[in-house]
C-alpha cells in the first residue's frame, strides 16, 4: 500500500507581479491567519517556504506576534528556514548560495529551530554542485521541483552527488510541482480527478512506498481544517494519506537501501519550464548583481579581516546588510529577470544600496589604515584582498597634478586619464577665517603598473609627478605580445597565437526576439544582421598594446511590434581589446549603445576546435555539456543548447583549448567551433504563449483567466551596455590553471591616497573628518601567504567569533588535495559554513571545498 505524505505549505514569491512591499502586505492578513488556524489545531504544521526573510518582514509589521511564532516554532507546528530567500542557482556563485543558507540559519535561529533541508521548491532549475553547498551549511537532503528528467535517474528519490562524488544529498523531486494538491478538498471529483491521478503519475517511475504530496501554492493561504479534511480524504481515495512535513518525509526516504544515484545538474524542462535563455533577460539586474557579488566577496569581506588585523572597529553587520540586499535581487524570479519594471526598478536601487554599502566599507578601511600608518600626501596606499603574493600588473586609480604619474621603482603608463579643470574663487576655511582661491586643475588616472605586493595585506607605494609630453600611438592595423598577435583586416579581426591562425575571429550577431522577460525565442521568419567593425585604432606603448575596432549598423526598430514596421535605428557599438605583456589572453571590453527593440545581441568567438561538447565552470568545479538538444517530444520547453556558466567556457581537442574567461557575462551557446556569448536580450513582455522554444501557454499568470498581458518597456534596455571578457589559449585544460586565471582576470586593487585635491572622489571621505586612530609606523602588512595552488574561495569576518576569519579553500580539479597545516601559519580549525567544528582530515575533496576557521 502506497503511503502519501501531504504537507500543508504556502510558496512566497517576495516579488514578481507585484513589489516586495506589495508582499509584506498580503503577509498581514495570511501569516496571520495561519498563526491563528495552527493554535487552534496543534495536530498540524505549515512549512513557510523555506526562507527566513518572509517571516522577517512580517513580523517588522506585526512585532507583537514574535512570542506566538516562537512557540509555534519551537512546537514544530510552524517550520521555518533555512534559506534566507529562494535564490537562483544557476546564475549566482556559489558563495552567494553559501551567504543565503547562512544568513537564512543564522536568522532562523533568533525564533528557534529551523528545516534541515534544502527546500527549493521553484528555483529554475540547479547547478550540479548543490549537494557541496547543501553539505557545507548542514544540510544533508534537498526538496525541489524544476529540472529533473526521471528517466535519466530511474525515480523521483534519489542520492544526488556531487561532480567529486564526495558530497551527497538525499533528493526528492515534485515531479508536478510544489501546487499538487493544492486546494485541498474532501470530494469525490477532488480525490478522484485531482489527487489520486497525480499519485497513479508518480508511482509510474518511482518505486519506493512512499509519496509526497505538497499542498500550497503562490501566496496560498494555510489550508483550514486540515487533520478533518485528510481524514475524510482517507474514505474518498485508493490510498492512505497522513499529514506530514518535508523533514518527516525525507527522514523515511533516507532509510530506503534501493535509491539510484545521480551525478550532474538539473536544466531538462521535461515537465517543467527551467527557462535556460533567462541568463540574458533583463541584462542590468545580471550585471549590477555580478557586480555587487564582486565588491564584497573580492574586496569588502577581505578588506574587513585586514581591518579587524590593525585593530579597527567596523561592525560586520554592515556587511549582512548589503549581502542582504544581493539575496533579496537573487531570488529566482527577481534574477531571472521575469518581474515587471516597478519591481525591476526596487531591484536595481536595493542592488545600488548593496554596491554603495560595499563601497563605503572599503572606503572606511583604506581611510582609517591611511590614518593610522601616517599616509603621505605624495604615496598610494594599495591592498591585495588575495591570500597570495602577487608579482604582475594591476590598474590603479590616482589623482596628481601632472598628466604622467609613476609608481616609484615600478613600470607604470598611464592607461587612460581625464583632466579636472581649475576652478576661481573657491572657499577654502581655515583658523584664520574664509578665503577665496584659485582651485588648481588635476588629471585623474588608471595607471597600469607593475607591482609586487604582500599576501592578504597592503604596501605603500610611492607617487613620482611626472610631465608626458605625448602619446606612444601607432596607426598600424596589429597589436601583439610575445604570445598574441590581433590584426584587423577589411572589417575582420584575425587572432594568432602559437602557430595557430585564426580568421574573421569576433563575430557580432542581431537576432529578433520574440520572447520575454522569462526567455528569448527567436522570431518566425525573423532576419539576422551581422554588426561588422568598419573603424579602428591601435596604441602601442611599452607595456601594453590597445586595439579598439567601432561600428554602425541600421537595423529595424522592431521586428517584433508591426508598429514599427518602417522604422529604423542606427546603433553604435565598440571592442577594445588590451594585450599585457607575456600573457596567453586577449583581454576585452565591449560596449553597444541600444536603440532598437526586441533582440538579441551577441559576440561569437571563432576557435577554431570543433567539438561535440564544451566545458563550463560551476560552483567549485567544471562540467562538460554535450552540445547536441536532446529529443523533447512533450517537454514544457525546447532544451535548447543555451546553457549558463559561472566564470569560463572552453572548447578542447587533442592540441590546444581556447577559454573564454567573463565575470559579466554569464550565457553561452557553441554552434561549430564558435562560442557565442550573449550581451544581452531585450523585450517588451513579461509573460507570451506559444513561442518557437516554448510553446503553449505564457509563463507565469499572463494567459490564466482573469489575468492580463503585462507589459515591460524597461525591458529593452534602450541605454548604454558594457561588458568585459577575456580570452584565453593553452595547450592543454588544467581546470586549477585555467580558474587561477579567473583569480586573476581582475585587474584591479583596492588603492587609497590622501590627497585634497577631490575629496569626494571617495565617497566618505569627506566626512571621516577625525577618527580616534591609535598610530603606528608601517608600510607594509601581511596576514596569510598561502601557496599558489591553495586555491581561495573566499576570506571573511567569522559570524560567530569577533576574533577570528573564515577562508574556505576550493578544489576545482577530480583529486584530493591535501592541505600542509605548516602553510596555514595560524591557529586553526576545520568548520563548515556555519562555523561548527568539523572532525574532517585537513583536505579538500575533488570539486569541492574545506572551510577553516583562523585566528587573527
Amino acid at each position: 500500500m502506497k503511503k502519501i505524505s501531504i504537507v500543508n505549505h504556502t510558496h512566497w514569491d517576495r516579488e514578481w507581479y507585484f513589489s516586495a512591499e506589495d508582499s509584506i502586505f498580503l503577509s498581514d492578513k495570511l501569516f496571520t491567519d495561519a498563526i491563528v488556524e495552527l493554535e487552534n489545531h496543534p495536530e498540524t504544521s505549515f512549512t513557510l517556504d523555506g526562507q527566513i526573510s518572509i517571516l522577517d518582514d512580517y513580523l517588522e509589521i506585526r512585532p507583537e506576534m514574535l512570542d506566538r511564532v516562537k512557540k509555534l516554532v519551537a512546537d514544530g507546528q510552524l517550520i521555518i528556514g533555512p534559506w534566507f530567500t529562494q535564490p537562483d542557482a544557476l546564475h549566482i556563485k556559489g558563495e552567494s548560495l553559501l551567504r543565503n543558507g547562512m544568513i537564512g540559519i543564522f536568522d532562523s535561529k533568533k525564533y528557534g529551530q529551523y528545516l534541515h533541508v534544502g527546500y527549493l521548491p521553484d528555483t529554475f532549475g540547479f547547478n550540479s554542485q548543490m549537494p557541496v553547498i547543501l553539505n557545507e551549511l548542514g544540510l544533508s537532503s534537498f526538496v525541489f521541483w524544476r529540472g529533473l528528467n526521471a528517466k535519466k535517474i530511474g525515480g523521483y528519490y534519489f542520492n544526488w552527488k556531487s561532480l567529486g562524488q564526495e558530497n551527497s544529498v538525499t533528493a526528492v523531486n515534485m515531479p508536478q510541482g510544489y501546487s499538487t494538491g493544492m486546494l485541498l478538498d474532501d470530494n469525490h471529483e477532488y480525490v478522484d480527478q485531482r489527487l489520486d491521478n497525480a499519485i497513479d503519475f508518480i508511482k509510474r517511475i518511482e518505486r519506493g512506498n512512499d509519496i509526497l504530496i505538497p499542498s500550497g501554492n503562490d501566496q496560498l493561504d494555510i489550508i483550514k481544517d486540515f487533520q478533518n479534511k485528510v481524514k475524510n480524504i482517507n474514505q474518498l481515495g485508493k490510498y492512505d494519506y497522513e499529514i506530514s512535513d518535508y523533514q518527516t518525509f525525507v527522514d523515511k526516504i533516507v532509510e530506503r537501501k534501493d535509491l539510484p544515484e545521480y551525478v550532474g545538474e538539473f536544466i531538462d524542462p521535461v515537465l517543467a519550464r527551467v527557462h535556460r535563455s533567462s541568463s540574458s533577460s533583463r541584462m542590468n539586474i545580471k550585471l549590477e548583481s555580478r557586480k555587487l557579488e564582486s565588491l564584497l566577496l573580492k574586496k569588502a569581506e577581505p578588506m574587513l579581516v585586514i581591518a579587524q588585523a590593525v585593530g579597527l572597529d567596523i561592525s560586520q553587520n554592515l556587511l549582512v546588510r548589503a549581502w542582504k540586499k544581493l539575496l533579496e535581487s537573487q531570488a529566482h524570479d527577481s534574477m531571472a529577470g521575469s518581474v515587471t519594471d516597478p519591481v525591476e526598478r526596487d531591484i536595481m536601487h536595493r542592488l545600488n544600496e548593496g554596491i554603495q554599502i560595499a563601497d563605503d566599507i572599503i572606503n572606511t578601511v583604506e581611510n582609517l589604515i591611511a590614518k593610522k600608518i601616517g599616509l603621505a600626501k605624495d604615496e598610494v596606499l594599495v591592498f591585495n584582498t588575495e591570500a597570495h603574493k602577487f608579482n604582475g600588473y594591476k590598474v590603479l586609480e590616482i589623482l596628481t597634478p601632472s598628466n604622467d604619474p609613476k609608481i616609484d621603482e615600478c613600470v607604470t603608463e598611464v592607461i587612460s586619464q581625464k583632466y579636472v579643470e581649475p576652478r576661481e574663487n573657491v572657499l577654502m576655511q581655515d583658523e584664520t577665517g574664509d578665503h577665496y582661491i584659485e582651485e588648481p586643475g588635476y588629471y585623474i588616472s588608471k595607471v597600469l603598473s607593475k607591482i609586487e605586493l604582500p599576501a592578504l595585506g597592503f604596501k605603500v607605494f610611492k607617487i613620482v609627478n611626472h610631465t608626458r609630453i605625448s602619446n606612444i600611438q601607432s596607426s598600424k592595423d596589429d597589436i601583439s605580445n610575445d604570445l598574441i598577435s590581433v590584426r584587423y583586416d577589411n572589417g575582420k579581426v584575425n587572432i594568432k597565437y602559437h602557430n595557430e591562425l585564426l580568421k574573421d575571429a569576433i563575430l557580432v550577431e542581431d537576432v529578433a526576439n520574440d520572447g520575454d522577460t522569462y526567455d528569448f525565442s527567436p522570431l518566425r521568419n525573423g532576419e539576422k544582421y551581422s554588426l561588422e567593425f568598419n573603424k579602428y585604432t591601435t596604441e602601442t606603448h611599452a607595456n601594453f598594446s590597445k586595439m579598439i575596432l567601432s561600428g554602425e549598423k541600421e537595423l529595424p526598430k522592431s521586428q517584433v511590434q508591426s508598429r514599427y514596421s518602417d522604422e529604423t535605428e542606427i546603433v553604435s557599438y565598440k571592442l577594445e581589446m588590451l594585450l599585457l605583456p607575456n600573457d596567453d589572453r586577449i583581454r576585452f571590453n565591449f560596449k553597444f549603445d541600444n536603440k532598437v527593440l526586441d533582440h538579441r545581441v551577441r559576440i561569437g568567438i571563432r576557435t577554431g576546435i570543433k567539438s561535440n561538447t564544451n566545458i563550463a565552470s560551476v560552483p567549485f568545479g567544471f562540467i562538460e555539456r554535450n552540445n547536441e538538444v536532446e529529443s523533447h517530444v512533450d517537454w514544457a520547453e525546447v532544451p535548447v543548447n543555451i546553457y549558463p556558466f559561472d566564470n569560463t567556457v572552453s572548447l578542447v581537442d587533442d592540441n590546444k583549448v581556447v577559454s573564454v574567461i567573463s565575470k559579466d557575462i554569464s550565457e553561452y551557446q557553441q554552434t561549430d567551433d564558435i562560442i557565442w556569448l550573449t550581451i544581452f536580450s531585450s523585450t517588451n513582455e513579461l509573460g507570451k504563449p506559444d513561442l518557437v522554444y516554448r510553446p503553449g501557454r505564457a509563463s507565469g499568470d499572463t494567459t490564466k483567466k482573469g489575468h492580463v498581458m503585462i507589459q515591460t518597456p524597461d525591458g529593452e534596455l534602450l541605454e548604454d551596455i558594457s561588458e568585459s571578457f577575456s580570452l584565453s589559449f593553452n595547450d592543454k585544460l588544467d581546470y586549477l590553471k585555467l580558474q587561477q586565471k579567473v583569480k586573476n582576470d581582475d585587474l584591479t586593487s583596492p588603492n587609497y591616497q590622501e590627497q585634497e585635491l577631490n575629496l569626494f572622489h571617495n565617497r566618505l571621505d569627506n566626512k571621516i573628518q577625525f577618527p580616534t586612530i591609535e598610530k603606528e609606523a608601517m608600510t607594509e602588512l601581511e596576514l596569510l601567504n598561502l601557496p599558489n595552488n591553495y586555491l581561495v574561495s573566499s576570506i571573511y569576518p567569522a559570524y560567530t567569533d569577533r576574533n577570528s576569519f573564515i577562508i574556505r579553500l576550493e578544489n576545482v580539479s577530480k583529486k584530493t588535495i591535501p592541505i600542509d597545516k605548516l602553510k596555514l601559519g595560524k591557529e586553526y580549525q576545520v568548520v563548515n559554513a556555519l562555523e561548527d567544528p568539523q572532525d574532517s582530515d585537513l583536505v579538500i575533496p575533488p570539486m569541492g571545498v574545506i572551510s577553516l576557521k583562523c585566528k587573527i
